[in-house]
């Protein structure tokens, strides 16, 4: 065989190797990454966030949230505002949301959105 020959071989051989031994990736044994892989808490964040609307008459996004109080509004948004939630606080009264039409982060409360 000449050397040509050989060094395709290799390459080939080698190209199939790696091919197999690269297992897929998974957030955990037998659960295959998606986009909305995390759990949906402040340290596991929805990524990119979870596709949510305002369900209350009128919700006031908040540039803060600290101790089960909101503070600093930014906003007040009319029932059916487009969200995206990125992820809800450990008390379950809060979250972390994207108003999509002015790409703008605050909280809100979780009695005020349903998830689309």
């Amino acid at each position: 065989m000449s050397l040509v020959a050989r060094g395709k071989l290799a390459i080939v051989l080698l190209a199939a190797a790696l091919s197999t031994s690269v297992a897929p990736a998974s957030a955990a044994p037998g659960s295959p990454v998606t986009v909305q892989a995390g759990s949906g808490t402040v340290s596991d964040p929805w990524v990119p966030m979870r596709e949510a609307h305002t369900t209350c008459e009128s919700t006031t996004l908040f540039g803060n949230y600290s101790g089960g109080v909101h503070r600093d509004p930014i906003v007040v948004l009319p029932r059916g505002t487009w969200i995206g939630v990125r992820y809800i606080t450990g008390d379950g009264r809060s979250a972390d949301v994207l108003w999509h039409n002015h790409s703008q982060w605050g909280f809100m409360l979780r009695s005020c959105f349903a998830f689309d």
